[in-house]
């Protein structure tokens, strides 16, 4: 799903599935280091939740281990379905297709702060094994680089201005029984892109996808200009970005329901 949408909002939520193409093509990965670092060594079971087009799992896949890749768009999961190694299922957090205590980790991937947290955490509690991580993702632009500054600005309006276009899920995992203490870390990565590519990153964030067509081509234009007057062709727009990372486990609480729980989640 989205970095750039700090609120639930049902009418930018299903947007993506119409920029599905835009968000594959425009969007970044992720850093491997920073999966690395949330789930330590060996081969897991790992459910990417709201996996979009499968940029987590992706890398996830790529590191040698079993990913099912859950999302409620079928459009963004037909895209996800080219990764190899990563199964999908048509699924949404509040009620995920799977059977209780049966992946090691549950990655989130630019997809936390659209879910109904309070039906979602103990969804996620629930079809984690004892011992099992969840892990939080945000990529962020790196905005202290002045022309980052005009496109984080051009795209997400006046968020950006008012200081509020970050989510932080800390007070939510913080309130939450069914998780215990949040580690935090941050990786520092690259995501290069020509002018159109540029164009389609803007053209994914959810801000830019509702607009009417008249406005959304304004910011277009001035998406164009900042590549126009930033890129050296033929080389590559490097976009910095850093992806700020939240690792936790399930609480003792937390085992002890999902010890009382059906083997199945609710039918969706």
């Amino acid at each position: 799903m989205t970095t750039d949408d700090p609120g639930p909002d049902a009418g930018r939520a299903r947007s993506f599935g119409a920029v599905a193409a835009a968000y594959d093509a425009g969007r970044p990965t992720f850093p491997a280091d920073a999966l690395t670092w949330i789930l330590g060594p060996g081969r897991l079971q790992i459910l990417d939740l709201g996996a979009g087009t499968g940029k987590l799992s992706k890398v996830a896949a790529s590191l040698g281990h079993d990913v099912v890749a859950v999302d409620p768009s079928e459009e963004m999961l037909a895209l996800c379905r080219r990764v190899p190694g990563v199964d999908t299922m048509v699924g949404a957090a509040e009620s995920i297709p799977l059977a209780h205590a049966s992946v090691d980790a549950v990655l989130v991937g630019q997809a936390f702060h659209w879910f109904d947290h309070a039906r979602a955490l103990p969804e996620i509690a629930r079809v984690l094994r004892p011992h099992g991580v969840l892990g939080l993702l945000w990529n962020n632009h790196d905005t202290v680089v002045p022309w980052v500054r005009r496109l984080h600005r051009a795209i997400i309006g006046e968020d950006f201005l008012a200081g509020n276009d970050e989510f932080d899920p800390m007070p939510i995992l913080l309130q939450s029984d069914l998780f215990s203490m949040v580690e935090t870390a941050r990786f520092r990565h690259w995501h290069d892109l020509d002018r159109n590519g540029l164009r389609q990153l803007a053209q994914s964030h959810s801000r830019v996808a509702v607009l009417t067509e008249s406005r959304r081509e304004s910011v277009l234009e001035q998406i164009d200009a900042i590549y126009d007057s930033t890129a050296r062709p033929p080389e590559p727009l490097r976009v910095p970005y850093f992806t700020n990372c939240y690792r936790t486990r399930p609480s003792d609480l937390a085992n002890y329901h999902r010890t009382l729980d059906a083997p199945l989640a609710p039918p969706l």
